[in-house]
């Protein structure tokens, strides 16, 4: 095996422009393009997964014909599976991902929900809440929604260690903001079987996707790149620190969502240029009443310096967010509600239909202990 002509430490950040592409499943481009052994490249790559690193596709759900949702709301103190009433959630009513919050006990959830459907969303909430299984509803819809590459100048490949200098991070409250709504596109429900497997492995190969599907290779092949990249339903990937197994099981992870409420223009500015240049912040979002938020993951060894950063940068505009503190026994993120699409129909989101489905999961998992 030939010496690469790259260096282990600054892999992460010759790969970023490979990943935002197509999450980087050309190898061989890439060996191409950076002069890196094929097998010194797979290497490098299988080895992401060992320190915590992956690859998210981005979807445009504007093109898929949904709308994003920020919600919060309680549990019954007396339900005994939370994932029994999450689950049917998602199959239903679109949740994409939520956060069980420290101390509030309250949901922090995204939902994805196809457009024109928020009354039959909000009337599905209000009969949970009725039967006294969900309390203290709040929800948004969300204007736009960014998600960041990771920071591979901060982290060392080789030690897989971060280090961050925060005297030299440098926010830019004049930065563009991302337009929200794009015209939809047309797509089918092998698209979106499509999606949620990349979601769940991004660099799966397409004979095992059409093994998985049960469908022709040509057909997946076809689907993927005149569809799903062709059309942009997936305009982009993100590489993506979300930890190590053994960081998780020893909570040496903090999950946090930054809120600030109902800001004025320029305050939401502010509040942009301190939380995007924070490194280890995840996503920001802006809803339709103003508010702002960015959801951070940070490793234990990081959290004072970062803490500091925002705090600090924070008091200097004026902005005191609400921090919520995830807790990691109750957090989990779905694939697309593909569930939610039917055939010659598209998507279909139905109150009564949800209720009686998320009552039906609720009975079968939630039973009480003996």
């Amino acid at each position: 095996m030939r010496i690469p002509a790259d260096n282990a430490a600054e892999f992460l950040t010759r790969i970023v422009p490979f990943i935002d592409s197509d999450g980087a499943r050309n190898l061989n481009a890439i060996c191409r393009d950076l002069s890196i052994p094929y097998q010194t490249l797979r290497f490098r790559m299988n080895r992401l997964k060992q320190q915590g690193i992956s690859v998210l596709p981005l979807l445009d759900i504007d093109k898929l014909g949904l709308q994003r949702i920020r919600a919060s709301f309680g549990l019954a103190r007396d339900i005994q599976n939370p994932k029994a009433i999450l689950g049917g959630l998602h199959q239903k009513a679109g949740l994409k991902a939520y956060t069980r919050v420290f101390f509030s006990q309250e949901l922090d959830c995204e939902f994805l929900i196809p457009k024109g459907s928020l009354k039959e969303f909000a009337k599905l909430l209000r009969a949970l809440e009725e039967m006294k299984l969900i309390e203290n509803i709040e929800y948004k819809p969300i204007l736009w929604k960014r998600v960041f590459m990771m920071r591979t100048k901060f982290f060392d490949y080789e030690s897989g260690e971060w280090d961050v200098d925060y005297s030299r991070l440098v926010g830019d409250p004049s930065a563009a903001v991302p337009k929200p709504w794009t015209e939809e596109a047309k797509f089918d429900y092998n698209d979106l079987l499509i999606i949620k497997s990349l979601e769940m492995d991004p660099w799966i190969k397409v004979v095992d996707l059409a093994r998985n599907l049960k469908l022709p290779v040509g057909d997946v092949s076809y689907h993927l790149n005149r569809h799903v990249i062709g059309r942009k339903l997936i305009p982009s990937f993100r590489l993506r620190w979300i930890g190590t197994k053994e960081a998780w099981s020893k909570h040496s992870l903090v999950v946090q969502s930054y809120v600030f409420d109902k800001l004025s223009d320029e305050d939401m500015r502010h509040a942009m240029s301190v939380m995007t240049a924070a490194p280890f912040t995840w996503d920001d979002e802006l809803a339709d009443d103003g508010t702002y938020y960015a959801d951070v993951l940070i490793p234990l060894s990081q959290f004072p310096e970062t803490q500091n950063y925002i705090s600090e940068n924070l008091r200097q505009v004026g902005l005191r967010p609400r921090v919520l503190s995830g807790d990691w026994s109750l957090i989990s993120l779905f694939t697309i509600p593909y569930t939610m699409f039917e055939k010659g129909i598209g998507w279909a989101l139905d109150a009564e239909t949800g209720l009686g489905y998320v009552l039906q999961m609720i009975s079968q998992y939630d039973k009480p202990k003996a």
